[in-house]
């Protein structure tokens, strides 16, 4: 009989701490209920403030940009210089449009391979090198833009003789992307459960083989993601491409012509002495900021869309 009471002695004891422990818990819901309410409250508010001056800018940006860019000449025609006989002539940005993809294309070319290979190698790798690598990826992330155009002018435009040419442009930009998309895909790649890993080595597999086939592909929606927001990035930056572009007033694709793009015409613009070009940076912003706002959407959605997927 004691042996039995022994044995129930324990069990006791933890009910009634369990009891103890709720009435506890039951005392202070209302307390942490009240301070749940006030810092949602407060982040509520805080929220608010920040989306004012975003708001602002957003309402001067379509109520000055919209009158701009519903004319078709404003996508078509080339720029023009206004005159005292013409002082409204103002043309279109077709070249800036077509600079700016242009510059994007290119750029992803060059950094999109380089970035998520080095992405992966840092993932799968505990080297001196790797480690080396990362410090330079996150050094070069908060490196300020303007070294990069520095850099590519310096490079590219002086060193090997290209001149003011879309590929000096697309270089300075593929160097702003390249810690992006290394980050991104490190961080993406790091991401995939080790299970993977291991199922592919007990197969057989040989690393190389198991990081390009198994782990690669499972990486894949949080790469292209990182991909997508590093162009959003690169595409609204004056500061890289205003020294090597040359700002040329032609449509053209070729790597080696001088080409325009949106931010530079921005640029061009603001300082000129007419008004009606002056009027017409509202209009290449707006397109900007649209380009830039669906480039960074998609990427979202369709991360949203292959998560669920998975």
């Amino acid at each position: 009989m004691s042996d039995i009471i022994e044995l129930q002695h324990p069990q006791q004891v933890g009910h009634e701490m369990r009891a103890e422990i709720r009435r506890i818990s039951e005392r202070g819901r209302g307390r942490r209920q009240l301070r749940s309410r006030i810092m949602v409250a407060l982040c509520s508010v805080a929220l608010a403030i920040t989306s004012v001056p975003l708001l602002l800018l957003l309402y001067q940006l379509f109520q000055r940009g919209l009158p701009v860019v519903l004319h078709p000449s404003f996508y078509t025609q080339l720029p023009q210089t206004p005159s005292l006989v013409a002082p409204n002539a103002t043309g279109g940005v077709s070249n800036a449009i077509l600079g700016s993809l242009v510059l994007s294309v290119y750029a992803a070319v060059m950094a999109i391979p380089v970035g998520v290979m080095v992405g992966v190698y840092l993932a799968e790798s505990d080297s001196k090198l790797a480690a080396m690598l990362r410090i330079i990826s996150q050094t070069m992330a908060g490196a300020p833009s303007i070294l990069m155009g520095l850099f590519a002018f310096s490079f590219v435009v002086r060193a090997l003789h290209v001149g003011y040419t879309a590929l000096a442009g697309s270089f300075a930009l593929a160097v702003l992307m390249l810690p992006v998309i290394v980050i991104s895909s490190e961080i993406a790649v790091r991401g995939v459960p080790n299970t993977l890993r291991e199922a592919g080595l007990a197969l057989g597999a040989k690393p190389h083989k198991v990081s390009m086939r198994i782990v690669l592909p499972a990486a894949v929606t949080g790469i292209v993601t990182g991909i997508i927001l590093a162009i959003s990035r690169a595409i609204g930056e004056t500061a890289p491409v205003l020294l090597v572009i040359g700002g040329g007033y032609i449509n053209s694709w070729k790597p080696l012509d001088p080409v325009s793009a949106l931010p530079l015409s921005i640029y061009e613009n603001a300082k000129s002495q007419w008004p009606s070009l002056r009027t017409q940076v509202w209009g290449i912003a707006l397109v900007l900021v649209v380009f830039v706002f669906v480039l960074s959407l998609s990427a979202r959605i369709w991360a949203s869309r292959k998560q669920q997927a998975r």
